[in-house]
């Protein structure tokens, strides 16, 4: 029994029809047929009954499909392994950052780390996405390195090592009744229109915290990402709690004194602990820890 045999079984198994399963697999039917068939021949059982055009696991078929679905799970994990340890070997680097970030930590990042003489051969890429789309890729080795917040869940296959932090501010549009008291307390909010994270980021998590410790709830009409949030500010439809960068807010956008709001964001290098390195992705991590401590002092 061959590899290409489970596999052909597999797909056949899952999708319950020979013509459907050879097109996604690219072969020829009768090619796939005889394959299969010359399999049951090895295995003296049959895998399948057929009923017209549908096939369905035989008694047999179900109990050995479990074996060879890990078989073929394991070749795929196998194969994806073995790609990344050929990009690694050729200096490809890959990684994903959240927003906001600091305006020029990416690309002076990436700068300077391309100008030393033993990176000149060193590929990047670079993606933007959220923090839990960040750790999926992360477990899946779609990526290398993650700049992101600290995960849901504290787990062993990650290591999470802090850069640095950024303030959360209060903004809410200009010319807003809030924009005229000169200290704004947590209770001053209550009864307006708030624009808040989505549920599964987090900063969700440090906000839901913050009234939780007030012992208030924000009435939040609208969810959104950290990129939209202060656009939706800025059309007037509620105040927000927004990272600070080095950008500057938008003009039509004010930032409000509000001393209770003693909040950060910090911002992580993430990767997964089980995970070794070919030697440029080794210097980038170095690069990274000592180009974010010069950064933050």
């Amino acid at each position: 029994m061959t590899i290409t045999q489970l596999l052909y079984f597999v797909r056949v198994a899952e999708t319950g029809h020979l013509t459907e399963a050879a097109r996604e697999l690219m072969v020829a039917q009768p090619s796939l047929t005889q394959s299969l068939q010359k399999l049951e021949r090895e295995l003296d059982f049959p895998l399948f009954e057929r009923k017209g055009r549908h096939i369905s696991l035989s008694r047999e078929g179900e109990a050995f499909y479990q074996y060879a679905r890990k078989v073929v799970e394991d070749r795929q994990q196998a194969e994806k392994a073995a790609k990344n340890i050929r990009q690694a070997n050729k200096g490809l680097i890959r990684f994903a950052h959240t927003e906001p970030m600091p305006s020029n930590f990416i690309p002076v990042l990436i700068g300077g780390f391309l100008e030393h003489k033993e990176n000149k051969s060193v590929r990047i890429e670079a993606d933007v996405a959220g923090t839990a789309k960040i750790v999926r890729e992360l477990r899946a080795d779609e990526i290398d390195f993650g700049f992101c917040s600290e995960a849901a869940e504290q787990a062993e296959d990650l290591k999470m090592y802090p850069l640095f932090t950024m303030p959360v501010i209060l903004i809410t549009a200009s010319g807003d009744p809030l924009t005229f008291k000169k200290c704004i307390e947590p209770k001053d909010l209550i009864d307006r229109p708030c624009i808040s994270y989505r549920t599964n980021s987090p900063m969700y998590r440090q906000i839901k915290a913050f009234w939780e410790a007030q012992g208030l709830e924000p009435d939040v009409r609208c969810r959104s990402s950290a990129v939209h949030i202060s656009e939706l500010v800025a059309r007037g439809l509620g105040w927000a709690f927004a990272v600070r960068t080095d950008k500057k807010p938008g003009e039509n956008i004010a930032v409000l004194n509000m001393p209770a709001l003693n909040m950060e964001r910090t911002m992580y290098l993430a990767m997964r602990s089980d995970r070794k390195h070919g030697p440029a992705a080794e210097r980038f991590m170095e690069y990274v820890l000592a180009y974010s401590s010069q950064y933050n002092s």
